[in-house]
């Protein structure tokens, strides 16, 4: 499932690169995952993101059950993947140990041939010092061999188990295959599904956006409108201040002269203020002083009550203890007790005081509501009325889960029709219930609180059933209780957190129902009826056909255990239980095992309904009474069955073992002590105390007091408890019991009451056995008994000495005590042999614990008798050097009693080196010798052929003899020794460092070798200042034939030539030297920094450092200061001088400059840019990968595609098939079988998809999606790198030529080191397959175009982003703020692209995430929109209509530019600015047509009069959009018009036209002449007239001038049209024609007026010209004007007349 939401790719391959961009933008934008998305609607599909193209099928939405399901199956297919691996693993690892172990075997097979070869060799040539040592390692080789084959064993065995889990977790994973499929498919759906809702939210938040973009203008509108406002308003009240001033000024003197004299009233006011306040003060000091000293007086008094306070609280915790009860408790409960009491008189006062508060609120409220009702009568209704509305309450029904049972349980046991039993639930109405009744539920917390410490319970369980009386019980009992229960200490409304009780579990033995009147049969059937309905309570779980089986619940911990406890301490545990069922369950707290009741207390409270994986917890409370194991479990009850949780108390217990039960001594010479350590452990809770004793030659007297006689055991005792006596070989505790028992039987006294041995191995008076042993060990006190007489110390050390002379082995100082609890005591066992001969010997450990079984511990030793013998047989020199002295002494041992003489032998191959003195000697009886061993070896001891010295090892064995007088035998031992060399050898005898500047170092590495097997320490002395030797300055220790290397650097200080030597001394004052050499240069220019360090730059990020290049020399001469030159070579000349960088070849660093020249005291600055990249080869041969699964993925979905295809087909061919076969003859059978072969011949026909073959790297382009996934994937495994270039600068005298003519010696080249830490980038691009570059395409000016960029952290840290500003003036932007980033999170960033200009735009946005810069670079070009409109001119005319009526007019947009263009129609009507452009004169008055308003006359009814549809769109590019006008005036007017402007992206106007219309209240109109009135409708009101037959309305005036011309004293005939129309009507019943006649035309013609045509008729939708002339009559005087009227009768649907008057004049040219 995390795959499906990170956009990540699929298992089987399926790359969902085509909606990573949305599906990255959906997980920023939401944050979270949205499970409920079926029932939000559609919105418009207008986005910047085009839809995905998915397939036409309808497909259900997934449920959010279905997701939480696959989300599960998700994470149980995961695991199973995981066990799969896990087992592959272990089985590889477990094989490989096989093998290693199989090949230790044979190589320890050939060792133990070949030891077995050599000690036959040694063997032959009679070297025994060499057979013993081959011999213990044959024995050692085998012991490993044995070793080795039972590990090989053990390998085996778990390399099956570990095959078999394998198997078993293959097989597991097997069953899952088409559940993973399947799950495959919905997890694509529901990603499809959260895209279609992610594109839907996207469209939703864009229109949001626009309309808040829209908002906000008209916001800043309105701000600019009040700001001019507030100027305005400033404007007028800085007038008007001025002129209140000017008024004020007069009434200023006399105002001042008040001011003053209210002034002095208030100081006047303020001294007496002040004057009371200061007596006052003194009061209060007064009284101050005199409360103090009663303050004091009171104190003195409550000091003496709380003495005599405590003196009585004394006394009283006198008198309990005295009493011998618990003070401490009785004190606390009776303070406690004072306490409740404080608090509950403080409890009533305080409720009385409330109680007195609420009634006087409730007096008061009433007392409103009477007025209120006095004062608003009509809010109150009538009684009558509200009894008939009303509707009776509802009543709550009871809970019918036993009631109803009950009944059905009865009437199917046939007591239904009893009429006891209905007679009573009739005329009682009880129900039965079991209840759990509270006492003392008013009770104080403080109360609850002492009851709750002392164990002390205020709740009880009720074991009868309660009867419920009915509302009319007449019970005075019930009422009283019920009145008592009333407080007003309890808020009338309780809260959740009031009403909660714990939980508590009825009995259900005490849950028994009693039927009133119902007879023991019908008691037992109605128990029979509820045990079998508590049967049935568990049902089974079902979920996905898997029915769940097993604990439906899991606790943590398993098993609860409480472990060593104290009686009388309390031990709490939480226990957690989870819900592991499939769906919901619920989990109930049944009972406890019966015997653990009366110690465990649960608080659990049932936490109801519980989905799976869902937990609760559970207290388990442990109060302990008796020392002893409690076992039992708690046994819940859950919706699928019961299930218990095991529960343990355990005590304290001793747990005893000792380290080993065998003691071996070996081989002994009488007279030496030998100790051999037990440890005796105690890993149990509980101390003990033990006794360690000898068994084996037990005395009686030992296990007696010291008053007991030690000479009682017979002659057959003593025999069958003597060593030698094979009977009596102890192995475990069981036979030394029998033992005991054995010497019990022959001896009674062992057994008497006085001081016997008892069969349990304890002495009669308590104690175990050798307690009398130790007199420093005292009885416990535990005990409360007297001690028993001790003995003397005397006597008990003559007893250790006696039983301990019997075998010579006795137990050690620690002979009894007491062991704590999880300690550990260390046991001694004392071998001193006197006799010679084997010794077996038993010790026992017995222990006070009963519990506790003793420890035997066996114990074997031989002891051998030589009268003179050496001390240490071998004598071991260690690690010895040539020329060096080594001494040791040699202690021989003589146990006889006269005085003997030794001679000393060496053997002759090592005189040379070894030496004994003295030769010889005398050894006095019973005393010890010493002689002096000299150990000298030489270098020859390598060259002489000794048979004891081994010169492959260096190891020395040489078998010393002393020879004794009257002994044959003489005493051997053996000096061992490894001899070595303690030279130190260097790789190099000379060291020439070359030629070095001063302002460098050259290091030459040489190597160290220690030929000694000894470390040596070793240190350079006497080193030059201008050498040092490192690491450590050039000391150190070299450890036993190490190799190690050293630096030698030489850093000259000045140019000459140098020549010294370096001396090594080791710590035995031996010289090694190297003879070393080299010349100083001094270059002639210098650097300021010779390392440049670059802080840690991550890949694709750059890094920038500067230095600078100096020139120094502006002197030659040398005795002022050092000049440049080589050596003692010449002298730099001084003038220009040249540099060059050479960059080593793939070094991701440059220089700039690289190549210059610096003048005689400048310098130059150098700037190094350091940006790592990933190598080509690296990255192309990762998008050869890349591009292999691409080419994979394609290739399956179009194989995919196909089959898909081709099924189709084979389903439209059957259906064919199916249809035509009625109509023919062949039996369906065969057609079957044509249609089968068909289906099989075009399935053969499709193949699967081909293996990809793997495209070159270089036909990789660097702009393919393949190479920047190739850098992602790399980006995301790369792990940093440091990397150090040496960049070489070469020097040359003069200055910059041609290439190669500046000479220059390569001796003067400086070097700049330059450190380059590389690390992985914190941030990386996700959206477009990793691309930096983001190019927004075309995009017209003043259009905005957003694309998002998705970053993830792929750091483990958490970052903080930033970003570098953007052009202001520019068209990018960043709509959204950057955030912090956690580990692994994900931001989408949204830019966009607004061009203001035609061209081409980019700029460089760099995101820091503090470490790092991540560089992205925009890209967009602007263009701009060309549209033209098939208008013909700025004006469109709509023409005459109807009031009422409408028309519609067409034209076209025709969209020019290669860009597809957002259009919006706006009207001048519906601007918001139109209120402010009417505030402007009228057109006709001041004449002004550059600010003329377009907006005419309107609809009176709110509606639009000019309607454009549609006013916004998209028009494709090339494309055309046709937009129909409509005009539908609701009233007549010649004066309606509007402005319509087109506005290109909701930015720019791009045309603008008028539209103007005529509406007429009739079809007949007459227009044209003079303007007699203004554009503008008057906005008087219209007088009504009445209807009346009589009143004709007055002719509609038309002015027409007529203007003629005078020339040459003739006059021109003037001309002007008028027009009559006819409306096109849409009404059916109207006429549709009309005509118009001039009346009385005879007048005008005699002024010279004519008209054509007088009369005539005009279709509907036509309009006719009338041509008006005037020609002035003779002798018309120019200077006068000739007037006359004409009337015009219109016929239409009604009948009006017009006055055409006329008016001619003459004018000149």
């Amino acid at each position: 499932m995390e795959d499906i939401i990170n956009g990540e790719k699929m298992e089987d391959g399926d790359v969902y690169d085509t909606y990573a961009d949305i599906e990255d933008e959906i997980i920023d934008y939401d944050g979270e995952l949205d499970l409920d998305s079926e029932g939000e609607e559609e919105e418009d599909n207008e986005t910047i993101f085009s839809e995905p193209n998915y397939p036409a099928n309808a497909e259900e939405k997934i449920s959010w059950q279905e997701q939480i399901r696959m989300i599960h199956l998700r994470s149980h297919l995961n695991e199973l993947d995981e066990k799969v691996q896990s087992c592959t693993y272990t089985t590889e690892k477990t094989r490989e140990e096989l093998k290693k172990c199989q090949n230790q075997i044979e190589q320890l097979e050939k060792e133990r041939d070949n030891t077995f070869t050599q000690i036959e060799n040694a063997e032959a040539s009679n070297n025994t010092a060499a057979v013993y040592r081959l011999r213990s390692v044959h024995d050692r080789l085998c012991r490993e061999l044995e070793d080795e084959e039972e590990l090989k064993e053990n390998i085996e065995k778990r390399l099956e188990q570990t095959e078999y889990e394998l198997w078993k977790a293959e097989v597991e994973k097997g069953k899952f295959l088409l559940a993973e499929d399947e799950l495959k498919y919905k997890e694509q759906q529901l990603f499809r599904e959260k895209t279609d809702h992610a594109i839907r939210r996207l469209n939703k938040e864009e229109k949001s956006a626009i309309q808040a973009e829209g908002k906000l203008k008209k916001l800043d509108k309105q701000q600019t409108e009040m700001m001019i406002e507030q100027r305005q308003r400033h404007k007028l009240a800085m007038e008007e201040s001025r002129k209140s001033h000017q008024r004020a000024s007069k009434y200023l003197t006399a105002t001042l002269v008040k001011l003053k004299k209210e002034e002095q009233d208030k100081h006047s006011d303020y001294k007496a203020d002040m004057q009371r306040k200061i007596d006052m003060l003194l009061k209060l000091k007064k009284d101050i002083v005199s409360n103090r000293e009663n303050m004091k007086a009171i104190k003195a008094r409550d000091r003496a009550q709380e003495r005599e306070k405590k003196i009585r609280e004394e006394l009283e915790r006198q008198r309990i203890l005295q009493e011998g009860g618990n003070a401490d408790e009785l004190m606390l409960i009776k303070k406690r007790k004072n306490e409740f009491e404080k608090q509950k008189q403080k409890f009533e006062a305080d409720q009385k005081l409330k109680q007195a508060d609420i009634m006087k609120k409730v007096l008061s409220e009433e007392s409103r509501m009477e007025k209120r009702k006095r004062e608003q009568s009509y809010l109150w209704s009538e009684t009558k009325k509200d009894k008939e509305k009303f509707v009776p309450v509802h009543k709550k029904k009871p809970l019918k889960c036993l009631e109803d049972f009950s009944r059905a349980a009865l009437e199917s046991a046939g007591l239904a029709g009893s009429g006891d039993f209905q007679q009573a639930d009739k005329t009682q109405g009880m129900s039965y219930s079991i209840n759990v009744k509270y006492e003392d539920e008013e009770r104080d917390d403080d109360e609850d609180d002492v009851d709750d410490e002392f164990g002390q319970k205020a709740v009880y369980l009720s074991s009868e059933p309660t009867i419920v009386q009915p509302p009319d019980s007449s019970d005075s009992e019930t009422d009283d209780v019920q009145e008592d229960a009333v407080s007003l200490a309890k808020p009338e409304f309780e809260g959740l957190w009031d009403t909660h009780k714990p939980y508590h579990v009825p009995k259900d033995m005490d849950t028994q129902i009693k039927l009133p009147g119902a007879s023991k049969m019908e008691k037992d059937i109605m128990m029979k009826v509820l045990d079998k309905h508590r049967d049935g309570i568990t049902i089974k779980q079902v979920a996905a056909g898997r029915e769940f089986t097993g604990c439906p619940f899991y606790s943590k911990p398993d098993i609860i255990h409480f472990k060593n406890f104290d009686v009388g301490q309390t031990y709490k545990k939480k226990v957690t239980l989870t819900n592991v069922s499939y769906t919901v369950n619920y989990c109930k707290y049944v009972s406890i095992t019966e015997k653990l009741k009366d110690f465990i207390k649960i608080d659990f409270d049932p936490p109801g309904q519980m989905s799976a994986g869902l937990t609760c917890d559970m207290m388990v409370t442990f109060k302990p009474m008796i020392n002893e194991d409690l076992v039992g479990q708690v046994n819940f009850l859950s919706q699928t069955g019961p299930f218990s949780i095991p529960l343990r108390c355990s005590t304290k217990k001793c747990d005893v073992q000792v380290d080993t039960n065998l003691a071996d001594f070996g081989v002994t010479v009488i007279g030496e002590t030998l100790k051999r350590t037990v440890t005796l452990t105690n890993k149990g809770a509980m101390a003990t105390k033990f006794d360690f004793f000898k068994v084996t030659g037990m005395k009686h007297g030992t296990c007696t007091t010291a008053e007991t006689s030690l000479g009682r055991l017979t002659s057959d005792t003593m025999r069958a408890l003597s060593p030698d006596s094979s009977d009596q070989k102890l192995s475990d505790p069981k036979q030394k019991i029998e033992s005991l028992e054995k010497i019990a039987e022959i001896s009674p006294e062992l057994s008497s009451p006085t001081g016997g041995l008892d069969v349990a191995g304890t002495v009669n008076g308590g104690s175990k056995v050798g307690d009398d042993i130790s007199p420093r060990q005292p009885d416990s006190d535990e005990y409360h008994k007297p001690p028993e007489p001790e003995p003397s110390p005397e006597f008990a050390f003559s007893e250790m000495e006696d039983y301990g002379t019997v075998d010579g082995m006795k137990v050690g100082s620690v002979v009894s005590g007491e062991i704590k609890a999880f300690s550990s005591i260390k046991l001694e066992i004392i071998w001193q042999p006197t006799v010679p001969g084997a010794v077996d010997s038993e010790f026992l450990i017995s222990f006070s614990d009963p519990l506790s079984e003793g420890i035997s511990i066996h114990s074997v030793a031989k002891a051998i008798d030589v009268p003179v013998w050496v001390e240490r047989q071998n004598v071991d020199l260690k690690i010895c050097m040539f020329d060096r002295l080594y001494q040791d002494t040699i202690v021989v041992n003589n146990r006889a009693t006269t005085a003997l003489r030794l001679k000393f032998e060496v053997c002759k191959d090592l005189e040379n080196h070894l030496e004994l003195l003295p030769k010889t000697g005398y050894i006095q009886a019973q005393s010890q010798f010493s002689a002096q061993l000299k150990f000298l070896p030489r270098p020859s001891l390598l060259k002489e052929s000794c048979k004891y010295f081994d010169k492959e090892t260096g190891v020395l064995e040489a078998p010393m003899t002393i020879r004794v007088a009257d002994q044959t035998q003489p005493v051997t031992f053996t000096v061992c020794a490894v001899v070595t060399n303690s030279d130190i050898e260097f790789d190099v005898s000379n060291i020439d460092f070359g030629f070095s500047t001063i302002y460098e170092s050259v290091k030459k590495s040489i190597k160290v070798t220690n030929k000694s097997i000894l470390p040596q320490q070793f240190g350079f002395l006497g080193l030059p200042e201008h050498v040092e030797v490192q690491p450590n300055d050039g000391f150190g220790t070299l450890l036993p034939l190490e190799t190690i290397d050293l630096d030698v650097i030489f850093s000259p200080d000045k140019a000459r030539d140098y020549k010294f030597d370096l001396v090594c001394k080791s710590l035995i004052n031996r010289d090694f030297k190297i003879h070393c050499k080299g010349v100083g240069v001094h270059p002639p220019l210098e650097l300021s920094h010779q390392v440049v360090n670059f802080a840690a730059t991550s890949v694709y990020d750059v890094s920038t450092a500067a230095l600078h290049v100096i020139n120094s020399h502006t002197s030659s001469n040398e005795f002022t200061h050092p000049v440049p030159r080589i050596g003692k070579g010449e002298i730099a000349p001084v003038g220009p001088t040249s540099f060059e960088f050479v960059l080593p070849s793939d070094c991701p660093l440059t220089i700039s400059p690289s190549v210059g020249t610096v003048m005689p005291g400048k310098k130059c600055r150098v700037q190094i840019r350091f940006s790592p990249k990933l190598k080509e080869e690296a990255v192309r041969k990762e998008a050869v990968k890349m591009a292999v699964k691409q080419m994979e993925a394609q290739a399956q979905r179009e194989y995919d595609e196909a089959v898909r295809k081709e099924v189709e087909l084979q389903e439209q061919a059957q259906i064919a098939a199916m249809k035509k076969a009625p109509k023919g003859k062949s039996s369906p059978k065969g057609k079957g079988k044509a249609s089968a072969g068909t289906t099989g011949t075009t399935s053969s026909t499709l193949q699967k998809p081909k293996p990809v073959v793997a495209p070159e790297p270089d036909t990789i382009t660097t702009d393919s999606s393949a190479y920047s996934e190739a850098i992602g994937s790399l980006l995301r495994q790369f792990k940093g790198k440091f990397e150090t270039y040496t960049i070489p600068c070469y020097i040359g005298s003069g200055s910059c030529g041609d290439p190669g003519s500046l000479p220059y010696s390569i001796n003067n080249t400086i070097y700049v080191e330059v450190h380059c830490p590389t690390i992985k980038p914190p941030v990386v691009i996700l959206s477009d397959s990793g691309r930096n570059t983001i190019n927004f395409g075309e995009v017209s000016i003043g259009q905005s175009v957003s694309r998002s960029v998705t970053m993830q952290n792929i750091s483990n840290k958490t970052v903080e982003l930033n970003s570098s500003l953007l052009d202001t003036d520019g068209p990018f932007l960043m709509l959204n703020a950057l955030r912090v980033l956690p580990p692994g999170g994900t931001h989408t960033a949204v830019l966009s692209f607004a061009p203001n200009k035609g061209c081409v735009f980019q700029e460089v946005l760099s995101i820091n995430s503090m470490t790092a810069l991540l560089s992205m670079t925009l890209i967009g070009k602007g263009v701009s929109p060309i549209v033209n409109l098939s208008l013909e001119s700025d004006v469109l005319d709509m023409g005459a209509v109807l009031a009422t009526e409408y028309c519609e007019r067409t034209f076209k947009i025709h969209n020019t530019s290669s860009l597809s263009i957002d259009y919006v129609i706006k009207l001048d009507s519906l601007s918001l600015l139109r209120h402010a452009k009417s505030q402007h004169l009228p057109a006709f008055i001041k004449r002004d047509k550059k600010n003329k308003s377009y907006v005419g006359t309107q609809n009176n009814n709110g509606q639009n009069v000019f309607d454009l549809v549609p006013s916004e769109g998209t028009i494709p590019a090339g494309g055309t959009k046709e937009v129909t006008v409509t005009f539908a005036p609701d009233h007549g007017s010649e004066h309606y018009s509007d402005g319509v402007r087109i506005e290109l992206f909701g930015q720019e106007e791009s045309h603008f036209f008028e539209l103007l219309g005529i509406a007429k209240n009739h079809i007949m109109y007459m227009y044209g002449g003079d303007e007699l009135t203004p554009d503008i409708e008057s906005l008087a009101v219209t007088p009504v007239l009445d209807d009346d037959e009589d009143f004709k309305l007055p002719p509609k005036p038309i002015l027409v001038s007529l203007f003629s011309i005078t020339k040459d004293n003739e006059f021109t005939t003037a001309s002007r049209e008028i027009f009559v129309a006819c409306v096109r009507t849409m009404a059916v019943s109207q006429k549709k024609n009309g005509e118009f006649q001039f009346e009385n035309i005879q007048t005008l013609q005699a002024k010279g007026f004519n008209m054509e045509p007088q009369r005539g008729m005009i279709e509907a939708g036509t309009k006719k010209s009338i041509m008006l002339t005037w020609t002035p009559p003779p002798g018309h005087e120019p200077n006068q004007t000739m007037e006359a009227s004409v009337l015009v009768t219109l016929k239409g649907d009604v009948t009006e007349q017009y006055r055409v008057m006329l008016r001619g004049m003459v004018v000149s040219e």
